[in-house]
Parts: structure tokens; sequence; C-alpha cells
């Protein structure tokens, strides 16, 4: 189990789990949003009986069509960590209905829906920093990126089975 994660503003599940996944992901990648979707099937039951602790990590990975993505961390609240994982997941399951939008329709759009801020939040400028800082040292090229305590997963793809997944959390439980 990893001691003391950093950039953990966003988690689901209880901190005494044995599993920790950090998910580096941005609310505008398509994998980000697939890799979702597939952990909603197959981690609930984990989480639900404390074996697993998921951190989502939102990489402002500079990529033009991730942009979007980073207007939406920008605007989150991190001090209310349960709207915020309310807009995040919502936004992930409706990916790709809003990535045709402008920058002022989308930010129209979670202000009315998530009551986000409609300008960047100023201490959000940190937070982005820090897990930039964090993705460098850990050598995260791309998005999304999941460790189980620490580890990365390995022969990762976007077309992961629920199967996989499973596995993973398994072997990593295994591991504790």
């Amino acid at each position: 189990m990893i001691a003391n994660s950093k950039n953990n503003q966003l988690k689901i599940g209880k901190d005494d789990a044995p599993v920790k996944l950090e998910a580096f992901m941005n609310v505008a990648c398509k994998g980000s949003a697939s890799i979702y979707r597939l952990a909603k099937q197959v981690l609930p039951e984990y989480i639900e009986s404390g074996k697993l602790q998921v951190i989502i990590k939102l990489y402002d990975k500079p990529r033009e069509e991730l942009i979007l993505g980073s207007l939406v961390h920008w605007s989150l609240d991190y001090s209310n960590p349960e709207q915020a994982i309310h807009a995040v997941t919502d936004l992930l399951d409706k990916h790709p209905s809003w990535m045709e939008l402008s920058n002022k329709e989308l930010k129209q759009q979670i202000v009315r829906d998530y009551g986000l801020s409609p300008e960047e939040r100023l201490e959000n400028v940190d937070v982005s920093l820090a897990i930039t800082k964090e993705a460098i040292e850990r050598e995260i090229t791309k998005v999304p990126t999941l460790f189980f305590n620490g580890e990365i997963l390995l022969g990762f793809t976007y077309e992961l089975e629920p199967q996989d997944l499973r596995n993973a959390v398994e072997n990593a439980l295994a591991k504790v």
C-alpha cells in the first residue's frame, strides 16, 4: 500500500483501504471516459467492501484536444470533493456529447449543471501544477494512466475488458 499519496483531493472509498488506485485522467480524454465506464462496472464491489480506494488525479496534460477538460478541472471546488467528483463522473459519463461546445458554452453548462465556478479558481493553479509535477516525476506520458499501490498498470490499453481491471485489483490485493 502506498503510505501517503500526493494530490489526493478527489477520493472515492475508505482511507484505510489496502489497495489505492491512482487514476491520472482528463475529463476531455476519450480514453479516460472509456476507463471510467469500465471502472463503474467493476470497482464498486471493491470500494463498498473497503478493499479499494480510488484517487482521481485530474491531469492538465498540455494537449489541444484536452483543453476543455482543463477548463473543467480549473473550475472545480476541491474543498467540496463530493460536488467535484459528481461533476467529473457525470461529464465522463456524457463524453463526448459536450466536446463540441465552445469554451464559453462549456463554462455555462458547468455553472448550470454542477454549480461550478464560471471562472478558474485561483487555488486550482496550485493543484494543477502539483499534479503536473507528480506526473512528470512519475514519467506519465498519457492519460489515462493507472497505478495500483504505486505500481503502474502495464500493458494498459483503452480496450481493457472488465476482467482485465478485475484481475489488476485482485493482483494488487494479493500483494498486501
